[in-house]
């Protein structure tokens, strides 16, 4: 199974220097690839007829070229940029990953171009330039890597080379095998450099794990204060709590708008640097614990499927007002299911996402009929109301946790599908769902537990 892992570099000034060099040369190869690509694109479109037509859009009169393929590609640039010198700056297989980039954008560009003429995304452009001066990602795959002595030494060229005053070595992590490594990414990252290992730890996904039960699941509902409310078909709720994301969000906005007072919107520093780097820390570790600690979740209750309500773009349009878009909108959710997804296939758990829309507002005590967004029938409502900030009433007067009964909504949208049964979902298991605290509660016993359910028999 190919896996990412990103470590953060240290460095001694010499080897700093270094790489913010090959950097700085990758930075430069990708503005060249791409000037020969536009280049090479208008050539082409001034040779053909009607290239460049006027047109309509709306109440007003544009004119441009008009939108083709473009026909450039990776051989083609890696034939004409051989002897640029930001290609000789870096090591060959180096450059020709760089360039690899460059075709692989083009490809997504032609891919647009034919959704664009389908009506699905907006007019696209070709690849921009990136900032002048600027750093980018320096990729060497495993054939440009020579393993000695506990690191490895990557591939440089000869201008390079002759300028070196030391040995440019990067460090193997312990838990990584030399055999596993196909690729290493050295990339900037807010003032710092960053390693990404890429491995192949020779496993496979799990399709099915005899040690789980796929009759029962979990399901979730995300929100800010409450992070994920969750709510199982064996009658347990539980409550991942939101308040230190919150608290770290907010401070992360306060010190931004500290060091940015009466400066400029696109203004930049090293503090700054330091403010994202941390808040982004915090944010991944958070990340990694909620998947670890839900998988450990399902693998200790023997349950092989998670459910999650999740509305595509939800964030993207929300508007909550000022204060609760700042508290709903970056946390990470959609990251977490990413991480949750690539988590649970190494152990056979299956992850289901499912819209969420009216399981807040139906009744799951008074069995409310569940719809899709925008096929509520009209007059239709809601058997409970809420009746005050996390808590819920059904008709006959049963309080809950709003989040808790959510969450079983989730799951009774799904029920069908995954063949689970609800019985065991009851007043009881929705009244008061445990809460844990993912930096304080949890401790490493916890994982050790879950070990006997780690592999299939």
């Amino acid at each position: 199974m190919y896996k990412t892992i990103p470590i953060r570099g240290r460095f001694t000034d010499e080897e700093k220097a270094f790489w913010v060099d090959q950097c700085q040369h990758s930075n430069s190869l990708i503005n060249c690839a791409i000037y020969y690509t536009r280049q090479n694109h208008y050539a082409r479109l001034e040779s053909m007829d009607n290239a460049f037509t006027t047109y309509w859009c709306s109440d007003e009169l544009y004119s441009g070229w008009k939108t083709y393929s473009c026909q450039t590609t990776y051989p083609e640039l890696d034939k004409a940029l051989k002897d640029n010198p930001h290609y000789k700056g870096l090591a060959a297989q180096a450059a020709q990953q760089t360039l690899k980039l460059v075709g692989e954008s083009i490809a997504s560009y032609n891919g647009l171009v034919k959704a664009y003429y389908n009506g699905d995304v907006d007019r696209p452009s070709l690849p921009k330039y990136r900032k002048k001066g600027g750093l980018a990602a320096v990729t060497f795959p495993r054939q440009a890597l020579t393993f000695k002595n506990g690191y490895f030494q990557p591939s440089i060229s000869k201008e390079t080379k002759r300028e070196l005053i030391t040995d440019i070595k990067l460090l193997l992590p312990d838990f990584i095998d030399s055999d596993w490594v196909k690729e290493v990414t050295i990339r900037p990252y807010y003032g710092d450099f960053w390693i990404d290992w890429v491995i192949d730890d020779g496993k496979q996904p799990i399709k099915i794990n005899p040690h789980l039960d796929y009759s029962q699941a979990w399901g979730f509902d995300h929100g800010g204060t409450n992070w994920l409310t969750g709510v199982s078909t064996l009658g347990k709720s539980l409550i991942i709590d939101g308040r230190k994301l919150k608290s770290m969000n907010q401070g992360y906005c306060r010190l931004l708008a500290k060091y940015k007072q009466g400066k400029s919107d696109f203004y930049w520093d090293a503090n700054l640097d330091r403010i994202q780097r941390k808040r982004n820390n915090q944010m991944r570790d958070a990340i990694n614990k909620a998947a670890r600690f839900i998988v450990n979740r399902c693998l200790n209750d023997q349950i092989g499927n998670i459910v999650i309500g999740w509305n595509k773009l939800q964030k993207v349009s929300a508007s909550l007002g000022k204060v609760s878009n700042q508290s709903f909108v970056p946390i990470p959710t959609g990251r977490l299911i990413q991480r949750l997804k690539e988590l649970a296939s190494e152990y056979g758990i299956m992850v289901t996402l499912t819209e969420e829309a009216y399981t807040s507002k139906a009744s799951y005590l008074d069995d409310d009929n569940l719809y899709r967004h925008g096929e509520k029938p009209a007059g239709w409502k809601p058997s409970g109301k809420r009746v005050k900030r996390g808590l819920y009433q059904s008709a006959k007067g049963f309080l809950t946790s709003s989040d808790a009964q959510a969450a079983a909504n989730i799951l009774k949208k799904v029920a069908t599908q995954l063949s689970l049964s609800l019985a065991e979902v009851g007043r009881a298991s929705l009244t008061v769902p445990q809460r844990y605290d993912l930096f304080k509660r949890l401790n490493k016993s916890y994982r050790k537990r879950c070990v006997a359910w780690l592999q299939p028999a």
